[in-house]
């Protein structure tokens, strides 16, 4: 069962992500409230995941599921061009090889990178900007990995 928690809790964090996604590219559909009703369900499941609650999973999962469909009834077009944006994503993302040890020491090792945001902002500012979004990213999932394994463990 608590890997049926994880994965209800990755699934909330696409569906944030989704939203968000739709929510940056059109202009006509306001989807405020689908991207705040999933944080509060991330929080929700982050906290009955660590109360040993997993049987609450299958509602996470199910409001996931609707809220996914429900995306694709809002907007079609943007639902397929997050999808197709999935690939040149990781494409761009790790195709860099300049840039992706500076990423992959970044998310890893957050501090390190917001270091580095700080050293590099004024010889390299785009190099910069990318080692601290890294730093960002890596300190949310961190933080999100720290919370949901301390959780399943105790």
């Amino acid at each position: 069962m608590n890997v049926f928690a994880f994965f209800t809790l990755v699934l909330t964090g696409f569906t944030i992500l989704y939203y968000c996604y739709i929510a940056n590219h059109t202009e006509e559909h306001d989807v405020s409230f689908f991207i705040s009703v999933g944080l509060i369900f991330m929080v929700m499941n982050l906290c009955t995941n660590q109360g040993e609650f997993f049987g609450i999973a299958w509602l996470y999962l199910v409001a996931d599921l609707i809220f996914l469909g429900v995306g694709w009834l809002i907007d079609a077009q943007d639902s397929v061009g997050f999808y197709t944006s999935i690939g040149p994503w990781f494409k761009n993302t790790f195709s860099d090889g300049a840039v992706i040890g500076w990423k992959v020491l970044s998310f890893l090792v957050f501090p390190a990178g917001a270091v580095l945001y700080f050293v590099k902002y004024n010889s390299d500012a785009t190099l910069a900007k990318t080692c601290g979004r890294a730093a960002f990213f890596g300190c949310l999932v961190w933080g999100l990995l720290l919370w949901a394994i301390l959780g399943l463990a105790l």
